[in-house]
């Protein structure tokens, strides 16, 4: 969380740059950091001076005129373009418009590019932010300051959580956008109790996106085929096809990275240290990566990214896409078993 701690601490100070890209996962704490600087720079009940645009409907033009436009009343204007689509790989030929901006910002407005996605740092636009303003980016929070993130809230509605309580928030993922729900909501459960316990947190929490991963993991590792593909269309139902992609990259990862861990002669207690996740998580992990053959890990994770490739080529459909290359990879998992029977 240093990353935004000392982001807030430069807006404090009044060191405040023309140009800010906000990129990375962590979009709760982007946004968080927009509020502040609204706060800061314009005041929050003032509409004049403060736009928000979608980078995805407006074009760079638009963009030029709207952060040319001088402030009113005010040192600054804030102009804030989310999904901002000027910093990724693929994304066609740059514009001069934009690219003029950048070398030569206005001094009276202060401009954010904000994006979940990852950024090309190859490219100009990254370039000419990283050399005339500010370019942070927003990682999800390690277990540590997640806990100390819980607890804050917890005070500030005069609650503490058990430890069992704080890993049971933590098993909802890393997302704070969700986490925040999460956490809400146990609050608002509890009501007059003082103590929040994992119990509590069970009686109001709906099973993760993470957690049907995990599940889907676990049913591929122990040769369910049908029941991880049924797993994955039920979770297609409520969280799109890039998340659902992500998380399965991720865990394949994690799988990967663990068999390294144990390659080494370490175990479990150095395990949740390397992958940066609580114990209990570390734990499950450590299952998945005994039941998988590295080798057909490795190819998963290749035919996934394959996917993600071909999928945003417009040359295959997510779901069909997917069901084949877990498919495919359970039917070599089968006949390398069956080989081994023998």
């Amino acid at each position: 969380m240093e990353y935004f701690k000392n982001l807030l601490g430069e807006l404090e100070k009044g060191r405040i740059s023309p140009l800010y890209l906000f990129y990375g996962p962590e979009v709760y704490l982007q946004h968080e950091a927009v509020k502040h600087f609204r706060a800061k720079l314009v005041g929050e009940g003032n509409t004049l001076n403060f736009l928000l645009l979608d980078g995805e409907e407006v074009s760079a033009g638009e963009v030029v005129q709207t952060a040319n436009t001088l402030p009113l009343f005010t040192t600054f204007r804030l102009v804030v373009i989310r999904n901002a689509p000027y910093f990724g790989s693929g994304r066609g030929k740059e514009e001069p418009a934009l690219l003029a901006y950048l070398r030569q910002p206005a001094d009276e407005t202060c401009l954010i590019f904000c994006t979940a996605g990852s950024i090309d740092k190859r490219r100009q636009t990254y370039k000419l932010v990283e050399a005339r303003g500010r370019v942070v980016e927003f990682t999800h929070l390690n277990p540590l300051d997640l806990k100390r993130w819980f607890q804050k809230r917890a005070r500030q509605a005069g609650k503490t959580l058990t430890p069992a309580a704080e890993d049971a928030l933590l098993a909802a993922g890393r997302d704070l956008s969700l986490l925040y729900n999460e956490i809400e909501k146990v609050l608002a459960y509890t009501g007059e109790k003082s103590v929040v316990t994992a119990e509590d947190v069970a009686a109001v929490s709906s099973p993760a996106a993470e957690e049907t991963v995990f599940a889907a993991t676990d049913a591929f590792g122990e040769r369910r085929f049908v029941d991880a593909v049924t797993k994955l269309r039920a979770l297609l139902e409520k969280e799109p096809p890039g998340r659902v992609l992500s998380l399965l990259v991720r865990q394949l990862k994690l799988i990967l990275i663990a068999q390294d861990v144990f390659m080494t002669g370490k175990g479990e207690r150095a395990l949740a240290g390397e992958l940066e996740v609580p114990a209990f998580v570390a734990k499950k992990v450590a299952l998945q990566a005994r039941r998988f053959p590295r080798l057909e890990a490795e190819a998963l994770l290749w035919g996934l990214l394959e996917l993600d490739f071909a999928v945003k080529s417009g040359n295959e459909e997510f779901l069909a896409g997917l069901e084949k290359r877990l498919i495919l990879s359970g039917l070599r998992r089968s006949e390398n078993y069956k080989a081994t029977r023998h």
